[in-house]
């Protein structure tokens, strides 16, 4: 059998996001089940390599996930043609300019949502991987849920008949840390490092909506902080500054126009 070995820089993934879904619960599993099958004869192997600042955290990592190669180094593997896709779950205020490192190195992109905190930055990104010839995509994982994908067959099937409106709740309970640890890392709850649930979920609204009912014209959105102040990873009190919930209607140009 023939085996496609694909070079990849994964960059951030000492994170919560980057370490359990893309690393132990995506491509560790992948290198377990034995690559990708694409026919009968031929596999493509995933060949990863852990890219981040904080050298311990690495090396934890590395030895958790079994993957031995790691590097604080992202501009030498950005150089080295072995790795020709760049991934990214670093915090989202460092992702554009590493992207465009990439895209300029001539890696293909793939990256954790958001790509930017504000719509101009991220539409030159788009254009930036365009015009540098590179394959480039952003995370659109809720796509593949079980009860998405049911509801966007019984759609298709017609089952729901004509569809007028939908009203939708999206998020989970996030503890505030003083008796029970935070599942969220505190960057989320402060503007001045990116965070916010307007910025972090409504992309996520927006492709599960252009997916499944139609593509969105307009959006009316209020965002409000509901915990004022939460408790971060070394044990201090910090105040909330980003939004922490979102109330939004959308406008969506639907199959029949509605």
């Amino acid at each position: 059998m023939k085996t496609h070995k694909v070079g990849i820089i994964m960059n951030g993934v000492t994170g919560r996001m980057g370490t359990n879904q893309h690393l132990m619960r995506s491509i560790v599993e992948i290198i377990k089940q034995g690559g990708v099958l694409v026919n009968p004869e031929e596999t493509i192997m995933p060949i990863p390599i852990l890219v981040g600042r904080n050298e311990t955290k690495l090396k934890e990592l590395s030895a958790r996930s079994g993957i031995d190669r790691w590097t604080t180094d992202l501009e030498r593997v950005m150089a080295d043609p072995e790795f020709s896709i760049y991934f990214d779950a670093q915090t989202t205020l460092r992702r554009a300019d590493a992207v465009k490192a990439a895209a300029k190195a001539g890696k293909h992109v793939y990256c954790e949502k958001p790509t930017a905190v504000d719509t101009q930055t991220a539409i030159d990104l788009h254009n930036f991987c365009v015009d540098k010839g590179v394959k480039s995509g952003v995370v659109q994982d809720k796509l593949w849920l079980p009860g998405l994908v049911k509801l966007k067959r019984a759609i298709e099937k017609g089952y729901l008949g004509r569809i007028f409106s939908v009203t939708g709740d999206f998020g989970y309970w996030v503890f505030e840390g003083d008796t029970i640890p935070a599942q969220r890392p505190s960057w989320n709850y402060r503007k001045e490092d990116g965070g916010g649930i307007m910025i972090d979920m409504l992309c996520h609204w927006r492709y599960v909506l252009d997916n499944l009912f139609g593509p969105v014209k307009a959006v009316s959105c209020r965002g409000a902080t509901h915990i004022s102040h939460r408790i971060d990873e070394s044990g201090n009190r910090y105040a909330c500054t980003a939004d922490d919930a979102a109330y939004s209607m959308f406008e969506i140009d639907g199959p029949h126009g509605e």
